[in-house]
């Protein structure tokens, strides 16, 4: 069974399925959600045959939802015009056979007719990204904590280590995406860490900042597109750390569609460095 669910930015939400016992809006049809359009730009010369290939893009997405409403027709067109508001914004959920994918979106329309036993309703959504991506984010730590417990439990006199330090400086990372994505990563300091930099051994992209971390601090660092960003937090205080970034790195690393392998180092203090970070696959397909 499939259904759609649109929750707005402030968390109100509706339902939409091809069953009418489970939702009050009977999902009629779905356009813009299984196909997509790519922008292929030429340049023409008047001396040269045929054109030259300048670059392409994939085109905002534009999803159409066509719902009847067949009872509490007052309540059921409030809950929408309060769901796809004007000037709002909203993520857009599609699952089925079990597996969910959400695309953020924008409200350009919201249609109700005004009469009849099934009164349909059409919602136009644009997505600016055009990419589906995972209902939830994938968590990858290149260091963490084993537990060293095992129950049922005695502790000798000896004593006995309650875990060991579990530390990976190069990770294998699939990216499962059809477009190569973009990552948050983490840098936790246990003690001084000097010029921390990251690295995709894969693609060759190092980013290396330029700073000196104190104990507990954290810089977190966003390579998404359009989304580039390096904040430290320290002491309780968020400080734009962008400027720290070296001049002469190459890319901001990301992950190529495939196998990738992250690597992390220091100048100084590498062994002192928690490094973990989350990403969303990219669809062109929910």
């Amino acid at each position: 069974m499939k259904s759609i669910k649109c929750v707005n930015d402030n968390g109100l939400a509706a339902v939409f399925a091809y069953d009418h016992d489970n939702t009050e809006f009977f999902l009629l049809s779905l356009d813009g959600v299984y196909s997509i359009k790519n922008a292929v730009n030429t340049t023409q010369n008047a001396t040269t045959d045929g054109s030259s290939y300048a670059g392409e893009a994939l085109e905002q997405r534009n999803i159409v939802i066509t719902a009847n409403i067949r009872r509490n027709y007052r309540e059921n067109r409030d809950l929408l015009s309060r769901v796809f508001k004007v000037h709002s914004a909203g993520t857009f959920f599609h699952t089925e056979d079990g597996q969910t994918r959400k695309i953020a979106y924008h409200v350009e329309s919201l249609n109700i007719e005004e009469i009849g036993i099934l009164r349909a309703a059409t919602i136009s959504l644009i997505c600016p990204d055009p990419y589906f991506k995972d209902d939830a984010a994938t968590h990858i730590e290149m260091a963490s904590w084993e537990s060293g417990f095992e129950f049922p439990c005695e502790i000798p006199e000896s004593g006995m280590e309650f875990g060991t330090r579990s530390k990976e400086t190069i990770k294998v990372v699939d990216n499962d995406s059809t477009t190569a994505i973009g990552i948050q990563m983490t840098i936790i300091a246990e003690d001084v860490v000097v010029n921390p930099s990251i690295m995709n051994v894969t693609t060759g992209e190092t980013l290396k900042l330029l700073c000196t971390m104190q104990p507990d601090d954290q810089i977190v660092i966003t390579t998404e597109q359009g989304n580039i960003d390096v904040i430290l937090f320290r002491g309780g205080e968020k400080i734009d750390y962008n400027y720290t970034v070296d001049e002469e790195n190459e890319g901001y690393v990301q992950l190529e569609t495939g196998r990738n392998y992250i690597n992390y180092t220091a100048d100084a203090g590498g062994d002192y460095m928690n490094v973990n970070f989350d990403f969303e696959n990219c669809y062109v397909m929910p």
